[in-house]
C-alpha cells in the first residue's frame, strides 16, 4: 500500500464490466481513489466534481468512444489532466490517432501488470508536481489578493481608498454612458467633526469614524456598489445603475444609520449626536464626464446641505437640475 500523498484520484471508463471491476481492484489495491464508469457520457458527468488527477480511458465504446470523450475534456478543461488510452488495437494508425485526440499514452488490453504499474508510477510525479504547482499558485492567488487589498484600502477605515474610488467611478461613467443609464455618487462628511476632536481626542475622533464606515460599507453590500474613504471625515459611495428614486433611498438609509450609531457630539452646534451632510446626484452620463467635474458637483451639493442647516441630504440630477432636501 503506497503512502497516501502518493495515491491519485482516476476516472477509469470502459464499457466492459469485467475489465473494469478487475482494473478498478488493482488500483484500489495500491492505494488509489477510483470512480469507475462505463461510459463516456458518465464520464464527462462526473468528471468536474470528481476532479481526476488521471483518466484511463477506453477507446471503443458504444454511443461515445475514448477519442470523442478526450477531445471534450480537453474543450471544457482548462487544467491538463494525463490521459491513458486503453485498447486492444496494436495499429500505429491507432495509436497516432489517440495523441491527437488528446492522450498522453497509450496501453494495449489486456493490459500488463507490471508495465501498468510503471505507468502509474511516472503519472504520481506528475501528479505531485501538479499539486505542488497549485499549492504554490494558491499562495500567490492569496498573496496577491492582500497586496492588492492593501493597495485598495484606506488603513484606518479599511473602506476603499480615494484612488480606488476614482477607478471605479471612470469605469462607472464609461459603462453607463455606454449605455445610457443613470449611476448615483454621494459624497457626505461628518457634522462639526473638529470640535468632536476637540471635546474628545483623536483617538475617539479615529473610533468615531471607523464606526461610521463599517455601518455605511454594512449598507452597500451588492456588486457594483462601492464606499471609499474620500479624505479626512469625507465619505463617497459610488451606486451603478441608480436612479433618483434609488438614490433618494440610499441617502434616507445612510442618515438612519448614522442616527442609529447614537454616537455623542457635544461640539456639534447642530445635535448632540454625530450627523453627517451628503450631497448626491444620479443622471445617465455622456460618458465624457470627468473624475474631478463629476466631484465637484457632488461637492457643491454637499456644500449647500451644510449651508442650509447640515444633517441632511441634497439632491440634484444633472438633467432638470431639480434638488430635493432633507
Amino acid at each position: 500500500m503506497m503512502e497516501n500523498n502518493a495515491s491519485m484520484r482516476i476516472l477509469l471508463v470502459d464499457d466492459v464490466q469485467l475489465d473494469r471491476m478487475q482494473l478498478a481492484i488493482r488500483l484500489k489495491q495500491q492505494g488509489h481513489n477510483v470512480e469507475a464508469v462505463s461510459s463516456g457520457r458518465e464520464a464527462l458527468q462526473v468528471f468536474c466534481e470528481f476532479d481526476p488527477e488521471l483518466i484511463l480511458l477506453d477507446i471503443t465504446m458504444p454511443e461515445m468512444d475514448g477519442f470523442e470523450v478526450a477531445r471534450r475534456i480537453r474543450e471544457q478543461d482548462n487544467d491538463w489532466r494525463p490521459i491513458i488510452f486503453l485498447s486492444s488495437h496494436e495499429e500505429p494508425h491507432f495509436i497516432a490517432k489517440a495523441i491527437d485526440a488528446g492522450g498522453d499514452d497509450y496501453l494495449i488490453k489486456p493490459v500488463d501488470r507490471v508495465v501498468l504499474n510503471a505507468k502509474l508510477t511516472a503519472m504520481q510525479r506528475i501528479a505531485m508536481m501538479r499539486r505542488e504547482l497549485q499549492s504554490t499558485s494558491s499562495e500567490l492567488e492569496r498573496v496577491n489578493y492582500r497586496l492588492l487589498k492593501q493597495v485598495n484600502e484606506d488603513g484606518l477605515t479599511k473602506l476603499f481608498n480615494r484612488r480606488f474610488m476614482d477607478e471605479q467611478l471612470q469605469k462607472v461613467v464609461n459603462f453607463h454612458g455606454r449605455h445610457d443609464i443613470p449611476f448615483a455618487l454621494i459624497l457626505f462628511d461628518v457634522d462639526h467633526f473638529k470640535p468632536f476632536n476637540d471635546n474628545y481626542g483623536h483617538i475617539e475622533g479615529d473610533k468615531c469614524l471607523i464606526r461610521i464606515s463599517d455601518a455605511i460599507n454594512n449598507l452597500f453590500t451588492r456588486t457594483e456598489e462601492y464606499v471609499g474613504r474620500y479624505g479626512g471625515e469625507e465619505f463617497v459611495v459610488l451606486l451603478a445603475n441608480t436612479d433618483v428614486p434609488k438614490l433618494a433611498n440610499a441617502c434616507e438609509r445612510i442618515h438612519q444609520a448614522i442616527a442609529g450609531l447614537d454616537i455623542a457630539n457635544n461640539g456639534s452646534l447642530v445635535s448632540d449626536r454625530v450627523t453627517v451632510s451628503q450631497g448626491a446626484f444620479s443622471f445617465a452620463p455622456s460618458g465624457d464626464e470627468t473624475i474631478d467635474s463629476l466631484y465637484e458637483r457632488a461637492d457643491k451639493l454637499l456644500y449647500q446641505a451644510k449651508k442650509t442647516g447640515r444633517a441632511r441630504y441634497v439632491i440634484e440630477t444633472l438633467e432638470s437640475h431639480l434638488v430635493e432636501v432633507k
